[in-house]
């Protein structure tokens, strides 16, 4: 799903926060036959880039089981302007990919779960490096949790209804807004 902007109303129901990161959306996909996939989401022509991405298709392999698609954020160890160079022939960055959720598990749609219990399968994965788990908390005090990860160096936060649903329309993920993303001066 997208998240849409926050504009200050009051959020109902219980929320998690977690941070915004400042990257590129990836979607990793393991097929049943094993086979591995990364798709990005923007504007871009051809956005798999599974060629540009295939020093990780190996780690991907281990980690992630068949019949899987995951939703997650591409960034780099030198930041956002070197993204690009991890779609090169030599990076200059080495990648990190935050997982926050999970459309498809064992040949399973996990979209129609409420998003507690997706995360909960996410912290069953074992993962290892470049892939982590994007950490999450309930939410409590936004105001808070906002400078706190503005501090850690996050482009912002995400707040995200701990019922939701994952969307999908014919080109993706849905806006919506059970997802909120929150940016400093907003």
């Amino acid at each position: 799903m997208q998240p849409i902007p926050y504009f200050g109303e009051e959020l109902q129901g219980k929320w998690l926060v977690e941070p915004k990161f400042d990257g590129w959306r990836l979607q990793i996909i393991k097929y049943q036959d094993s086979r591995i996939e990364f798709w990005g989401r923007r504007l871009e022509k051809n956005p798999n880039w599974t060629d540009k991405l295939k020093y990780l298709i190996e780690p991907a392999k281990k980690i992630f089981p068949p019949g899987t698609l995951i939703d997650a954020e591409l960034c780099s160890t030198k930041g956002r302007r070197f993204i690009p160079s991890l779609l090169a022939k030599n990076p200059k960055a080495d990648p990190l990919i935050y997982i926050f959720d999970v459309i498809f598990y064992e040949g399973r749609f996990t979209g129609n779960l409420p998003l507690w219990k997706r995360k909960k399968i996410i912290q069953e994965i074992s993962l290892e490096l470049p892939f982590y788990k994007t950490k999450w908390k309930r939410l409590t005090n936004l105001e808070e949790d906002l400078t706190k990860m503005v501090k850690e160096g996050h482009e912002g936060i995400v707040v995200k209804k701990l019922s939701s649903k994952y969307e999908l329309s014919k080109d993706g993920p849905m806006a919506t807004a059970d997802w909120r993303k929150i940016k400093p001066g907003r």
